[in-house]
Parts: C-alpha cells; sequence; structure tokens
C-alpha cells in the first residue's frame, strides 16, 4: 500500500522533472512559494483544489497518488470523441455508447470485471455520478459508517460523496489503497467519463468496437444534423 511519504517524494521528482524551482511550480498554482514549502515537506496537505491544479500543469492526480500512469489503448475511440466539438454532443454520445455497451457486455459475459461495474454505475447515474459513492456501495456500507471508516464528520462526508468538495492527497491515496481504482476519478476531471469508458473498451473484441465506433459516428450525424 502506498505511504503520503511516498507521494511528497514524487511531487519533488516531478517537479523537478519539469525543470521548476519550487518557486516557479508555486507561482503556476497560485500558491506562495514558502507553503508549496511547507507541502512539499509534508507540514500542510495538498488540498484538493491544489491537486486539480497541479494536474493542470503538468503533475498528474494519477502519477502523484499511485505512482501509476493509466494509458488506456483507445486511440480510435480518442479520435472519434475528438471530432466531436459541442461538449452537449459529446456528452449525450458517450451517454449512448455507455448504455450500448453496458447492454452488450451483460449479454455476453457472466463475469463482471470491477471496471465494467463502474461503467454500469456511471450508466445509471451518469449526471449525478459520484466514485465516493460507488466504492462505498462496493463496501456495502451506509453513508455513516463509510464517514466512520474513513475517520470524517458525516457533514464532510456527505460533501465528499456529492461532489461539492475534492478529497486531499492523503484522503485520495487512502482511497486509493482501499479501492485500486485510478485517483483522478474520485476529482471529477472533464474526462472522466471517457476514461470508465476506455477503461473496459479492450475488453471487446475488434470487431465489436468497430461496431461502436459506427454508432459514434451515427450519433454525431444525426444530432448534428437536426
Amino acid at each position: 500500500m502506498g505511504d503520503y511519504k511516498d507521494v511528497l517524494k514524487r511531487l519533488a521528482l516531478y517537479r523537478k522533472h519539469l525543470g521548476l524551482t519550487q518557486n516557479e511550480l508555486a507561482s503556476k498554482a497560485g500558491i506562495n512559494q514558502v507553503v508549496y514549502s511547507y507541502i512539499e515537506k509534508g507540514h500542510v496537505l495538498i488540498s484538493g483544489r491544489l491537486l486539480i491544479k497541479f494536474d493542470s500543469i503538468g503533475l498528474s492526480v494519477d502519477s502523484l497518488i499511485s505512482g501509476k500512469t493509466y494509458g488506456y489503448k483507445a486511440c480510435d475511440l480518442d479520435t472519434a470523441m475528438n471530432s466531436i466539438a459541442a461538449d452537449r454532443i459529446k456528452d449525450f454520445t458517450l451517454k449512448l455508447l455507455t448504455e450500448i455497451m453496458v447492454s452488450e457486455f451483460n449479454k455476453n459475459s457472466a463475469v463482471l470485471s470491477d471496471n465494467f461495474l463502474l461503467l454500469k454505475a456511471l450508466c445509471n447515474s451518469w449526471n449525478d455520478f459520484s466514485m465516493l459513492r460507488f466504492v462505498r456501495s462496493r463496501l456495502k456500507l451506509n453513508q455513516i459508517d463509510m464517514a466512520e471508516y474513513l475517520g470524517l464528520s458525516i457533514k464532510k462526508y456527505r460533501a465528499l460523496e456529492r461532489e461539492n468538495i475534492y478529497p486531499d492527497a492523503e484522503m485520495l491515496l487512502y482511497l486509493y489503497n482501499i479501492s485500486h481504482y485510478q485517483p483522478a476519478l474520485f476529482m471529477n476531471m472533464p474526462d472522466r467519463k471517457l476514461q470508465i469508458i476506455k477503461s473496459v473498451w479492450e475488453n471487446f473484441s475488434p470487431e465489436k468496437r468497430v461496431i461502436l465506433l459506427e454508432c459514434v459516428a451515427s450519433i454525431k450525424k444525426c444530432i448534428e444534423g437536426l
């Protein structure tokens, strides 16, 4: 299991890999250099807001927390989705694609992987999806028990589950350790839905993936033609 000290070591390592001083990274992240110094020494926790800011400037949340990268092989799907400019159309297309994938997987697979169960949960809630609620359901805990399990007040836990706030780096590391799901998924990054879809993309045969891509093209053509 990962330790928070490892997160801090990776933070310093990635900063140096980007060729940035503490002052330069602090400036990019919109914080004081002294505060950043305290963060790198472990005297101040990396907040959820700062994790997201770090990610936007090249310090990946996934790499910082887990030491891993999540490079799913779905270049063809990326190309298809990048061809859709409007966010509204892209989200609608992803929703229909998810429903098709879940339906197909339910028909043809007796064993449901963790990533597929995650995709199914996303499909069932979509705009109301909460990664923390999904993990809690997998642990079969109610909100009060989950809050106690994480050492949080029920008020703070509910805010985290509703994604009104995001976990700091220490809490995110703990969530990763108990769930083993991609850390950035707890932060609701802009590409979270696509990342979850891509996590099961390779489970489909090449022939099925071609059909799914044709579905994406057809949905796009239909909507843009309205």
